[in-house]
């Protein structure tokens, strides 16, 4: 049985680390290791983690916080094994999340990437899938790299990758605060296969760091995104549409000129 390493990267959320973790040793699919990458936490994380008596866990601390994209790649370069798959310190796994997504992708061997929608909880309690039904089935599946240089589907808890894909690609890109995790799978996406598995295998909660709560790192990201990505974005004819729509929503916010300063700073330094 071809084995997993997962990792969770974490900071200061000792409360809800517990939870999710016991989510992840309780999977039916068991042949896996835990990696638990401390991004610098100054609560009880580590005497959390030591009191979880499962040798699968494996306790890595980094020295200073560096944030989520360092710690991920911190967790994948002492990953032992050649599927990795991903997991968040207040989100929860259903117990065959693993063993459906391993026995799917394995059929698959020309798919790099495999990775299923979640059911997502909002602070006021509603709960939306992610992606949408109302996104066509040709944007989430398959050769996809022309949609994902527009949006994202692909939610990192929900994702299972093959390592040779990462080193085919690269890892998630340290100076990005923000969709970090989308630019890493619109690089995975233009050398593989994405593969979809259609049904809801874990909860995610919707943190108080978010996007939303993340304004100017999403912009910011934003229009680095549009400059590293240039060449494909017009190559594809979607870099009016794509600078249209940012440029739009920045003036929605009223933060026009700051965006598109941004944007223009960024496309000269490409």
């Amino acid at each position: 049985m071809e084995k997993v390493s997962i990792i969770i990267p974490t900071y200061n959320r000792a409360d809800v680390l517990p939870a999710s973790v016991e989510s992840v040793l309780r999977q039916t699919y068991s042949d896996f290791e835990l990696l638990l990458v401390d991004d610098g936490s100054t609560d009880h994380t580590e005497s959390v983690i030591n009191s979880i008596p499962d040798s699968r866990i494996r306790y890595l601390r980094l020295s200073e916080n560096r944030g989520v994209a360092a710690a991920r790649n911190e967790g994948i370069r002492q990953a032992a094994y050649d599927y990795i798959a991903f997991q968040d310190s207040d989100d929860y796994w259903k117990e065959d999340k693993l063993e459906k997504q391993m026995n799917f992708l394995t059929e698959r061997p020309d798919a790099g990437l495999l990775y299923c929608p979640y059911e997502c909880r909002k602070a006021d309690g509603s709960v939306i899938l992610v992606p949408g039904p109302n996104i066509p089935p040709e944007e989430k599946q398959g050769n996809i790299y022309r949609h994902m240089l527009r949006r994202n589907t692909i939610g990192t808890p929900g994702v299972l990758v093959r390592r040779q894909c990462l080193e085919r690609s690269g890892l998630f890109l340290e100076t990005l605060t923000c969709l970090e995790d989308w630019e890493l799978f619109l690089r995975i996406s233009k050398d593989h296969e994405i593969a979809f598995l259609d049904e809801p295998l874990l909860i995610v909660n919707l943190s108080r760091d978010g996007v939303s709560h993340n304004i100017s790192g999403y912009y910011e990201a934003r229009c680095r995104m549009i400059a590293m990505h240039r060449e494909a974005l017009l190559s594809f004819g979607l870099f009016s549409d794509v600078t249209k729509d940012v440029l739009e929503s920045a003036e929605n916010l009223g933060i026009l000129t700051q965006v598109s300063g941004l944007l223009q700073y960024y496309l000269q330094q490409t």
